[in-house]
């Protein structure tokens, strides 16, 4: 650690992070593209002494990822950095990874999980130096930040491309969460969702089998979520991979129960589920004949064999 640095001239500013919006890839002129990062978001501030790393609601981490503040000791000051938290596993983003981190605040805690799954800051943006950036257009960021020589074993500031196009084809060739088109010309809005940041995953599709059902609406024939397996062999029996939620319209919700409905099994059809079945203890399951299948996008696969941030697209034919 180095030693105490004489205090800034300036304080830096508490900020609340600015957002993207999901929606279609800009193709016209004045965009610029980055990869978006499966991890935690974090605010970086190096200040005097001391560096303080806070999440996107506010949580403090910097207890918890020793390893980034050790890092960021050395760094010119004062600074605000924008990026996040990452662990990396197999030249990859590892959300399972990140999870066993953020939650570990005590110090032994602490220090098995930085020797387990150490975590890399990456940095996508510079807010503050000895003058606040906020309305510097966002080229002009990027081109600040990449001169900081910021990059150590533990913090990193990824490559942006002036192609969005090519961000993307990058992005879903090294297997990344996805991308996010920034107009180059933008300001920073401190705690906005601004559509001049536009953010798209690249998602996959299952074809899986419906197994049972969470019932929803006053009457209890609406569906809330649908449980889906995959075939295990030719018995019928399924492999659990997860429940499903979201992606409905109101009407399909009405419909597909009804369907599920007149499918009711008296026992379950999923094989030595491990974990549960991704419902609350307490709420109802209703088991069905696994015979309707249906389309469902999704992020990747756990380390358990589960869907992550499944979405309903239909049934198949």
């Amino acid at each position: 650690m180095s030693p105490p640095d004489a205090a800034p001239t300036v304080r830096l500013p508490h900020i609340e992070p600015m957002l993207a919006v999901a929606g279609p890839l800009p193709t016209e002129p004045g965009w610029q593209g980055e990869a978006k990062w499966d991890g935690a978001r974090c605010l970086a501030y190096r200040e005097g002494a001391e560096v303080r790393l806070v999440g996107r609601r506010g949580t403090d981490f910097t207890s918890r990822f020793p390893e980034v503040v050790e890092a960021l000791a050395d760094v010119p000051n004062p600074l605000l950095l924008d990026g996040e938290l990452v662990v990396m596993r197999d030249g990859r983003p590892s959300f399972q990874g990140l999870q066993s981190r953020v939650h570990r605040s005590r110090p032994e805690s602490v220090r098995a999980g930085v020797s387990a799954a150490p975590a890399v800051l990456v940095v996508f943006d510079v807010l503050h130096t000895d003058r606040a950036l906020f309305a510097v257009p966002y080229k002009e960021r990027r081109g600040l930040l990449e001169s900081l020589n910021l990059d150590r074993p533990r913090v990193r500031v990824p490559p942006a491309w002036t192609s969005v196009a090519e961000a993307f084809a990058w992005t879903r060739d090294h297997r990344l969460e996805g991308v996010i088109a920034k107009r180059a010309g933008s300001p920073y809005r401190a705690g906005a969702r601004s559509r001049d940041w536009v953010k798209q995953k690249h998602l996959q599709v299952a074809d899986v089998v419906i197994g049972g059902w969470v019932p929803g609406g006053r009457s209890g024939k609406s569906v809330r979520a649908v449980l889906v397996g995959v075939p295990e062999d030719e018995g019928g029996r399924l492999l659990f991979v997860g429940a499903v939620g979201t992606g409905f319209a109101d009407a399909e919700r009405r419909g597909l129960g009804a369907d599920l409905h007149r499918l009711a099994a008296p026992r379950s059809p999923f094989a030595g589920v491990s974990g549960g079945l991704g419902v609350p203890a307490g709420v109802e399951v209703r088991f069905v004949v696994p015979r309707l299948r249906a389309e469902v996008q999704f992020l990747e696969l756990t380390p358990a064999g589960r869907l992550r941030q499944p979405v309903w697209r239909g049934l198949r034919d």
